[in-house]
């Protein structure tokens, strides 16, 4: 089951309606339920059915309620499945996670302000990292704190070509590595963003992104950037997902004159929250 599904999902690479890296997702979280089917009888894809899924479904919901899961993991793993079966078989009915399967509602909204907001302490990280001959992640955390990247977008990025964009255009397109493979562009606005570029560019040299080339993105976050978060928690920063979020803090303050709500606890002025940069 689990290779007729990853067949189905390499059909759609060919046909361009999914990316390398979206397939490589689903297709591990396919794989999770191919398991749990098959320790149950289910070993063919075509006898994969509604009630099955929400089935697993509910065995998931529980898992979030035991904090084994998070709610949004539990959704992406039930969402891949519906993902490979309208594949097989287009009259497929989804199952929704939350009301079907019991599965708690994601709560996007940080609660606790991010560490690594000020200039200064990630200036002395990133030193420590070159320091520690961890060079390839401090150009990664730079990247990530200078332009709101989750960690996956910063490896991935072809730092030589964004520079060249940067340059030209005064923005920066991200492909690899975003969340549903969807697009983004991202505008610069400070000299510290040309600099991060500049650096990735150099350690990147004459590879396709700052990851070496003898080595793929699951080794390369399983070795360097796992040595790196050491360095990053005994300069202050909790984890590399801080780093998006502090950029997303700085960006509010730019944008509105005021604290964002996490740091300062409430929204100051609702006006200038409701802002829609152009």
């Amino acid at each position: 089951m689990a290779s007729a599904g990853r067949i189905l999902l390499n059909g759609e690479v060919l046909r361009k309606n999914l990316s390398y890296l979206s397939v490589d997702s689903v297709d591990k979280a396919w794989s999770k339920f191919a398991d749990y089917a098959r320790n149950l009888g289910v070993r063919r894809l075509e006898h994969v059915t509604f009630e099955l899924l929400v089935q697993y479904g509910k065995e998931l919901a529980k898992q979030v309620e035991e904090k084994i899961y998070t709610a949004g993991y539990a959704q992406r793993l039930i969402s891949a499945v519906n993902t490979v079966m309208r594949l097989a078989k287009p009259e497929w009915r989804s199952v929704k996670a939350v009301s079907d399967c019991g599965v708690a509602r994601r709560v996007a909204v940080r609660k606790h302000a991010p560490t690594g907001i000020d200039a200064t302490e990630i200036q002395q990280v990133v030193q420590n990292l070159t320091t520690s001959s961890l060079v390839v992640a401090a150009a990664v955390v730079m990247l990530c704190w200078s332009f709101g990247l989750r960690l996956k977008e910063a490896a991935l990025l072809n730092a030589n070509k964004a520079l060249v964009q940067a340059l030209k255009k005064g923005f920066i397109a991200v492909t690899l590595g975003t969340k549903g493979g969807r697009k983004r562009v991202i505008k610069l606005y400070h000299s510290h963003q040309f600099d991060a570029l500049e650096a990735a560019s150099k350690v990147q040299s004459q590879g396709s992104s700052v990851i070496p080339a003898e080595i793929d993105w699951r080794s390369f976050r399983q070795s360097e950037l796992y040595r790196a978060r050491k360095t990053l928690k005994s300069g202050g920063i909790i984890k590399f997902h801080d780093l998006r979020a502090a950029y997303a803090c700085r960006r509010y303050q730019e944008l509105t004159g005021y604290p964002a709500p996490v740091i300062c606890g409430k929204i100051v002025n609702k006006e200038q929250d409701r802002f829609q940069e152009k």
